[in-house]
């Protein structure tokens, strides 16, 4: 089905994938799986940490994560076990007790360690998209999130499959443009591309100067806008715990973007596509604007994302997924 000339255009968005191969191979199978002409990656590609594998001798390896204990006894489960990692958008390494230690000395080997393993998956991700995309007529658009660090931006600039358009005005079809931003606001954790709120506005007003129609346009912002359904996250104290509400649950706080929604009540595009914040799964109205975040369970190999349906009128349906 050809994307320009046709009377609707099927899109598959979704977004924070964290490193899980599994869930980005998802990802480029649902072109085919929901029969959509484009795939949307709306930010965050990179995993979050290194887990050690580390070698006892004899062949036995052993790890820990989250509290659990791995005695690893031989090669077909070290390999079931590094791949579970993987798929949990982790990046397991083999070392040695003195690499271990050397790492714990030098925090300087680790983030190198952490680039090199980043960027090879990455690479492996792109040559999975190639394989499986060629020839398909799927067009497939990613940005890098705000805890992508700006070096990633270079590995899509060899690939003829898959587009950065990250800071970027594209035309999704004849009848919709998209404008796409990857950074955020200010985080707790000062990731890569954390902005403030006047820097993300300046970047949003940047590129949406390059609108023709608004009103039919798709804002592809990875952020969510400020008091919404969408950017509902636990408060953190001083020491990044969360803090806990009188009643004894989570307390729950909007931490999206001021500069956000001040974008989406200035323009009301027809559509505005988030993520960032993962359990904030949810479409709300700002206006005339549908926003939609359709959350993320990386973590657990799950692919969470929406199926948009286009027509010249606008858009016709949404509909949340999860496989």
């Amino acid at each position: 089905m050809p994307l320009f000339g046709s009377k609707t255009t099927r899109v598959f968005f979704t977004t924070d994938v964290h490193g899980s191969t599994v869930v980005f191979k998802k990802f480029i199978n649902a072109g085919k799986f929901y029969e959509a002409q484009v795939l949307i990656l709306g930010g965050d590609m990179i995993g979050k940490m290194i887990v050690p594998i580390v070698s006892q001798g004899n062949g036995h390896y052993s790890a820990n994560y989250l509290g659990k204990l791995y005695d690893i006894a031989d090669t077909d489960e070290l390999n079931k076990v590094e791949a579970n990692f993987e798929n949990s958008g982790l990046y397991p390494v083999r070392l040695t007790l003195e690499e271990v230690q050397a790492y714990k000395e030098n925090r300087d080997l680790v983030e190198k360690r952490f680039a090199e393993l980043a960027s090879s998956r990455l690479s492996r991700w792109l040559d999975i998209a190639e394989e499986r995309l060629r020839g398909t007529g799927i067009r497939c658009y990613v940005q890098p999130g705000n805890d992508d660090p700006y070096e990633v931006d270079s590995a899509f600039r060899s690939s003829e499959i898959i587009q950065n358009v990250d800071g970027r005005w594209i035309q999704l079809d004849d009848n919709h443009e998209m404008i796409n931003v990857g950074a955020a606001n200010q985080t707790p954790w000062n990731c890569p591309r954390d902005k403030t709120e006047e820097e993300l506005e300046q970047m949003i007003e940047k590129v949406a100067a390059h609108l023709k129609d608004p009103s039919q346009a798709v804002f592809n912002l990875h952020v969510p806008p400020y008091d919404t359904n969408l950017d509902i996250a636990p408060e953190l104290d001083e020491n990044l715990t969360p803090k806990l509400s009188l009643g004894g649950g989570l307390k729950m706080v909007s931490v999206g973007s001021k500069a956000v929604r001040k974008a989406i009540e200035k323009y009301q595009p027809l559509l505005s596509l988030h993520g960032h914040i993962h359990e904030s799964r949810s479409a709300q109205k700002i206006g005339r604007t549908i926003c939609i975040n359709p959350g993320s369970e990386y973590g657990e190999g799950v692919l969470r994302g929406v199926v948009l349906e286009f027509s010249r009128k606008g858009l016709d349906s949404y509909t949340f997924t999860q496989n």
